[in-house]
Order: C-alpha cells, then structure tokens, then sequence
C-alpha cells in the first residue's frame, strides 16, 4: 500500500468533513462534490482573468497610455507586434522593447575605430 495516496485520501476526507461541519459552507462542499474540484477550480480561475482584465482595462491601460504613445513618438521603429505576426516571424519582438533597434542598427552602422599601432 503506497503512504502517500493513503494519506492524501485522509487529509482530504478531514479537510472535506471539516468543510462540512461548518453549516455555512455545507452548500459550497456539496456544488464541489457535485461538479468536482477541477471544475470548481477552473471557474475559480475564469473569474480571477475577469476580474484582472477588468481593472486592467479601467484603471492600468489608462495610465500606461500616455507613456506608449511618448514611446511612439520617440522611437519609430517600436510598435507592440499582434500575437499572429510573432506567430509566424518571433523575432519581431524586438519592436516591442523600447530603443533596441535604435541600438541594433547603430551598433551595425556606427562601427568602433580600432587603431592599430
């Protein structure tokens, strides 16, 4: 007999007859029961990314803007590239740091004099 499945059984049966001992989560223990703990789990999981995106939306990107399109008008050559064009072409991930390829193409066009005695 393996230990720990054994006990894992235990520690679930404790914490599940705990869960049900408290009368206001009787009901939570049973829609678990009934639906199972993965499902529960991937609902849990659906309203977390609602949420998120929700204040991501009202109160993160709002303030990020202003800072994006002073990106913009900085650097013509940053742009946040669309999930299908790194999809077929990854290294257009570059355009998406800031002066990188201001860099690239400087550190390609401006080469190091190297004097030679």
């Amino acid at each position: 007999m393996d230990i720990k499945k054994w006990a894992w059984k235990i520690a679930t049966i404790l914490v599940m007859g705990g869960l049900l001992l408290n009368p206001e989560l009787m009901s939570l223990v049973l829609f678990i029961d009934a639906i199972g703990i993965d499902l529960f789990l991937l609902l849990v999981e659906v309203q977390i990314v609602a949420i998120s995106g929700y204040y991501f939306h009202t109160w993160i990107k709002p303030i990020l803007m202003p800072l994006y399109k002073a990106l913009l008008r900085a650097d013509p050559y940053f742009f946040i590239p669309t999930r299908d064009s790194v999809a077929k072409h990854p290294l257009i991930l570059c355009h998406a740091v800031p002066f990188l390829m201001l860099f690239i193409i400087g550190g390609i066009v401006v080469k190091p004099v190297i004097d030679s005695v």
